[in-house]
């Protein structure tokens, strides 16, 4: 059978998962042979005080599957460990189109490749995005819980501490 005989025979759908158990559903729907996605995307987090580059689902709660337009493995989804049902509009599961499959393919690859790009580790220079010190740089001391970082800043000669907001600074 083709590839397109293939992709004309089966379709995309879109499951609803128990809480923090997509990976957990993806897991046994691999142990079925059945044809799934879970796009994930890395976030830089606080975890245990340090920051880190942490993988996490881009749609919690949710992950698709290939399945034959037959009907014959949807009682399998309904009862794989992890899945609630699929999602339904008007009745019927939820089908997703082949093109907006790729163009997540696409953004997941974007997201989880190109982690280190703006986070800053201690010493790299900042550049400052918002607030009264717009567009100064300094020097990235360490980050203060999730959301704010403490940057270091020489005016007029002498260094000064600077609490930020993390989205407020980039990397140079």
């Amino acid at each position: 059978m083709s590839d397109k005989d293939k992709s004309e025979a089966t379709a995309w759908y879109l499951v609803h998962c128990k809480p923090r158990q997509e990976l957990r559903a993806e897991e046994n729907l691999e142990n079925q042979s059945i044809n799934s996605f879970l796009p994930l995307m890395s976030i830089d987090k606080v975890v245990r005080g340090k920051r880190q580059m942490v993988e996490e689902v881009m749609f919690p709660g949710y992950l698709f599957v290939e399945l034959p337009l037959s009907g014959e493995l949807w009682a399998k989804i309904r009862s794989t460990r992890g899945i609630r049902d699929f999602v339904r509009f008007g009745g019927k599961p939820a089908r997703i189109s082949l093109e907006l499959l790729e163009q997540l393919k696409v953004l997941e690859t974007n997201l989880v490749t190109n982690t280190d790009v703006g986070t800053p580790k201690e010493g790299d220079r900042v550049r400052i995005l918002r607030g009264p010190f717009k567009d100064l740089e300094g020097v990235f001391q360490m980050a203060d819980g999730e959301r704010r970082s403490i940057v270091l800043l020489n005016i007029l000669g002498k260094e000064s501490k600077l609490e930020l907001l993390n989205k407020d600074i980039e990397k140079t």
